[in-house]
């Protein structure tokens, strides 16, 4: 017996922000999430598995196309057409209270109650599922006290969309610890919500599949679903097998210079790294997140802003110079300048004095805060600054540490004038 294990398709996902992204490929990825579920139903039908488990997140939220309802029946009704079913529960983003319309389910599709777990059995094998839909968006409770007990003679599997642990990068929807999971007497946990591919417990196997496509640039590499093979009379599971669906890959890279690392050096380093990627991306689309880090010669030049965007703009030029599937998502510099700063500092002169200055308030956030000129540029600013499409660099003007690093740009651009 084998079937799919698929969680947190998110479908329709919005990719907030994408038109601020300069040479982004936005229609690519408006479809990508519902492409990775087209791959999911495929995977299904040229496995020819028994059934398939979506364990919470179908929809990124309340289906606002009613198109969107439409591909999804559409597609799973082809796994109808082959006599395959599909276990379906809802998790936070897609939960009762928000799915307002009415999906048009093809009668091969189970989706699990909202007001208490439930157990279903499989029609024609030796095949017992509990699960439960999330009757609304945030679900603090533990529900697995209340998951039926097992079924004798059967393969059990619950479908669960929970933190499970308290995963600290994800909100704790329906927590529970994997230890309560694993005595519960079930042979299979389709467990959703995190979006990384985790075995938490094998025999019985507890199991997140991760998301089926990534999103944004926290959520890099591989992305797909779960092949899961029973052993005959439905003893134990056999295997675990990852598959990919993800049309597109995300990557972070970080690229360390050296001291006397220019402009050429940088792009050098970036595109051999561009290479790298491609090889790994296996035909897929890379979008990649850029960082630099190190002492070096260019950081002085990044410190005027015409001179940054122009390197940006080089930067982002490489990719359709390789002739390659490449996005460059954005560019962000952590360099530092090769200057010695402490023997700078020692002097006595006016930069010996700016440089102890800066490093006094650096070193205490809360007089820097207090500045009267930092709560007025605060104040004129705080209007236009915006945040990421993947929330990452949202500006919190009472972020002492964020006002530490602007305040350290800030000694950057001042040495580039005066050293």
């Amino acid at each position: 017996m084998r079937f799919i294990h698929a969680a947190d398709i998110h479908l329709d996902s919005p990719l907030r922000g994408l038109e601020a992204y300069p040479g982004a490929p936005v229609e690519r990825l408006r479809v990508a999430t519902r492409q990775a579920f087209d791959r999911v139903v495929e995977l299904c039908l040229e496995e020819r598995v028994d059934f398939l488990v979506i364990a919470g997140d179908l929809f990124d939220t309340e289906v606002k196309d009613f198109n969107a309802a439409l591909a999804v029946a559409e597609q799973l009704r082809k796994l109808d057409q082959e006599k395959i079913p599909v276990y379906l529960i809802l998790g936070n983003h897609d939960s009762r209270e928000e799915m307002i319309r009415h999906v048009p389910w093809p009668a091969n599709v189970t989706l699990f109650d909202h007001k208490r777990p439930q157990t279903v059995r499989h029609p024609t094998l030796p095949v017992a599922l509990h699960g439960m839909s999330y009757p609304k968006r945030e679900v603090t409770e533990n529900l697995v006290p209340n998951y039926p007990e097992p079924v004798a003679g059967c393969f059990n599997i619950g479908l669960l969309h929970t933190n499970a642990g308290g995963n600290s990068s994800h909100a704790a929807y329906a927590p529970c610890s994997v230890e309560e999971l694993a005595t519960k007497g079930y042979d299979y946990w389709a467990l959703g919500h995190v979006h990384e591919f985790e075995v938490l417990h094998e025999q019985p196997h507890v199991v997140y599949s991760g998301n089926t496509q990534g999103r944004h640039a926290r959520e890099v590499g591989r992305k797909g679903c779960l092949l899961v093979t029973v052993e005959e009379q439905g003893r134990g599971v056999l295997e675990v097998e990852f598959r990919e669906t993800a049309i597109m890959r995300w990557f972070r890279e970080t690229i360390a210079l050296q001291s006397d690392d220019d402009e050429e050096a940088l792009l050098s380093a970036t595109r051999k790294r561009l290479l790298q990627i491609v090889a790994t991306a296996s035909g897929r689309l890379a979008a990649v997140r850029l960082e630099f880090t190190g002492r070096c010669a260019v950081h002085e030049q990044l410190a005027k802003d015409a001179s940054r965007q122009q390197l940006i703009a080089n930067l982002r030029a490489l990719a359709p110079d390789l002739g390659v599937d490449v996005w460059i998502e954005k560019v962000k510099f952590h360099t530092q300048s090769p200057l010695n700063l402490d023997a700078l500092r020692e002097r006595q002169d006016l930069i010996g004095q700016l440089l102890r200055d800066i490093g006094s308030l650096a070193a205490d956030p809360q007089a820097l805060l207090a500045l009267p000129e930092t709560k007025d540029l605060a104040t004129k600013v705080a209007a236009e600054l915006t945040q990421d499409g993947d929330g990452e660099d949202k500006f919190d003007l009472d972020d002492s540490a964020r006002h530490v690093e602007w305040l350290r740009d800030a000694e950057t651009l001042l040495l580039s004038h005066l050293v």
